[in-house]
C-alpha cells in the first residue's frame, strides 16, 4: 500500500513544484468546475540499465519488472500529487481570496489540506508504454471546503416588505456568460446595490455539493439537468459582476424572497451558475 503523504512533503510542494512532474507526455490537467473536480497526471519510466534489466532507483540492484513498475507508479502518483497541490493553490475561495493566499498565512490550513489530499484524492494507474507507468489523480473541489477556516452561521435571509405575491421556486439558475464571473467554492450573489442576497452566511453547509455552495454548468440544458435546479427553478441573467460574483436585478431578488419555501431551498445550496466553458489549469 502506498504510504500517506506527510505534512513536510506537502509544505515543500506548496513552495516549489518538482520539475520532474512536468516531464513526459501527459494528458491535460485542470480545474473542471462544470464537473466539480480537479484532475492531474504523472508518469514515470521503469529504471533500466545498459543490459535492458530493471534496476532500483539508484541503479545498485537488479529488480523484477513487476517491482520496477510498482516503483514507477509510486513516483508517478507523487508527481500527480505535486501537480494537484499546484492546482489546489489556484482555487478561488470567494471574491477576495484564493487558497494560495490562505495557505501563505495559515499553517493550520496547510495541515488540513494534507488531510484532504490523503483522504479524498482518488488515483488510478494507466499504462503509457511497456516501461512507463502513469497515474491519474482526481479531487472533488467541494472536498476542499472543510479545510477552509470560515464559519457558516446559517443566518436567515433578510425580510422584504416589497415582495410580490409568493411564488415557490425549487432553485436558482443564473446565466453569467459573457461576464467576468469566476468560479469559486464560496461565491456570493449580489443585488443591484452590491448587497449579498446569497452566500455562505445563509446556507446550511451540510448541503454543500461537489463544487462548493454553487454548482456550475456550461449551458442551459446542462444546468436544468442538475438535481439542484429542481423542477421549477428561477432562471435569471446576471446584469454585471463584482469581484467575480454575479449581480442580479432587484426584481429577481424580490421573487426569490417572496416565498419562504424558496428560501428554504436556497439554504440547501440549490444554486447554479451557467459560466463560459473553460478548463482552468
Amino acid at each position: 500500500m502506498l504510504k500517506r503523504i506527510s505534512l513536510a512533503i506537502v509544505i515543500c510542494a506548496f513552495s516549489m513544484l518538482d520539475s520532474s512532474a512536468r516531464s513526459g507526455a501527459l494528458p491535460p490537467d485542470g480545474i473542471d468546475w462544470a464537473r466539480g473536480i480537479i484532475v492531474t497526471h504523472g508518469t514515470c519510466r521503469v529504471d533500466i540499465n545498459d543490459r535492458g534489466t530493471p534496476v532500483n532507483e539508484d541503479g545498485t540492484a537488479v529488480i523484477s519488472l513487476t517491482r520496477g513498475r510498482v516503483n514507477a507508479y509510486r513516483t508517478a502518483r507523487e508527481r500527480a500529487m505535486e501537480r494537484m497541490i499546484g492546482l489546489v493553490r489556484e482555487v478561488r475561495v470567494d471574491g477576495d481570496t484564493t487558497l494560495s493566499e490562505l495557505l501563505e498565512r495559515s499553517d493550520v490550513l496547510q495541515s488540513r489540506i494534507v488531510t484532504v489530499i490523503n483522504d479524498k484524492m482518488k488515483s488510478r494507474e494507466f499504462p503509457v508504454d511497456f516501461a512507463t507507468s502513469g497515474c491519474r489523480a482526481e479531487l472533488r473541489i467541494g472536498d476542499l471546503l472543510p479545510a477552509v477556516p470560515y464559519t457558516y452561521p446559517g443566518d436567515e435571509f433578510p425580510a422584504r416588505i416589497d415582495a410580490p405575491i409568493p411564488t415557490d421556486y425549487t432553485g436558482l439558475v443564473i446565466d453569467t456568460r459573457g461576464l467576468p464571473v469566476e468560479p469559486m467554492i464560496l461565491p456570493s450573489v449580489l443585488n443591484e446595490d452590491g448587497l449579498e442576497v446569497y452566500g455562505r452566511s445563509f446556507v446550511d453547509i451540510r448541503n454543500v455539493n461537489r463544487y462548493g455552495i454553487v454548482a456550475y454548468a456550461n449551458g442551459d440544458e446542462e444546468a436544468m439537468k442538475y438535481r439542484a435546479a429542481g423542477d421549477h427553478p428561477l432562471y435569471t441573467v446576471a446584469i454585471r459582476a463584482v469581484k467575480g460574483c454575479p449581480v442580479i436585478a432587484d426584481r429577481d431578488v424580490r421573487k426569490l424572497y417572496s416565498s419562504g419555501n424558496t428560501l428554504r431551498e436556497l439554504k440547501k445550496c440549490r444554486v447554479i451558475f451557467i459560466i463560459d466553458k473553460k478548463l482552468k489549469g
